[in-house]
């Protein structure tokens, strides 16, 4: 018997912002912080690690919502520190462990902002409002890139966008823009398997990985 021929795949690639983007209004969600950031200390700029400091906005043109042309930087934070680790070492599908030499190579920072801050929301109904899907968190990274610059160019001057977490989605993220880096402070919690053994293990726990 001859297999049936499987029918083509309906979805179609994701969107540009449609022409009336700028004159839409932007859903948004508000926050202070506390967010969580495990900085790994690379510094393009110091050429070596350094964990003095997490603000880093970046501008390498790699991450989902950097600047097609780096026009900005920005700065990649978990709305708690699951999400924060799941997205640095959640990467590997089917991964079910980390190593310690690999857990030593970041340390944990709290993130809050002297004001409240407005993020463009890219989750729930916000995305119907503003004309795309959930694929801007979980899909094509040059679809995503094109979004955020459109948003971050919008007459709202947002500071920022909310997103769910591609690996837990449960999760939710923020992309900090550079313009209200000044904003900003921060606090170094050290490193989660010397430091933060008790919150690891509990991270550990909520995953099913294991630490070798």
């Amino acid at each position: 018997m001859v297999n049936p021929t499987p029918p083509e795949d309906p979805l179609i690639p994701h969107p540009s912002p449609p022409a009336d983007f700028t004159s839409r209004e932007l859903p948004t969600v508000s926050s202070q912080g506390t967010w969580y950031r495990l900085n790994d200390g690379q510094s393009p700029a110091k050429g070596a690690r350094d964990f003095s400091s997490s603000l880093y906005f970046d501008r390498s043109g790699s991450g989902r919502f950097d600047s097609p042309a780096q026009g900005y930087g920005i700065l990649y934070v978990g709305a708690d520190v699951f999400a924060s680790w799941i997205e640095c070492y959640g990467r590997t599908h089917g991964a079910k462990g980390v190593s310690e030499m690999v857990l030593r190579q970041r340390n944990l920072f709290t993130i809050e902002s002297q004001r409240e801050l407005v993020f463009a929301d890219v989750t729930g109904n916000g995305l119907v409002k503003m004309g795309a899907d959930a694929r801007l968190s979980s899909g094509s990274y040059v679809a995503a890139r094109q979004w955020a610059q459109a948003i971050y160019d919008h007459p709202q001057m947002v500071d920022g966008i909310r997103y769910r977490s591609r690996h837990d989605d449960e999760r939710y993220c923020y992309g900090i823009f550079d313009r209200c880096g000044d904003e900003l402070q921060e606090e170094n919690l050290g490193n989660l398997l010397e430091s933060n053994p008790r919150l690891l293990a509990e991270i550990l726990t909520c995953y099913d990985y294991g630490l070798f």
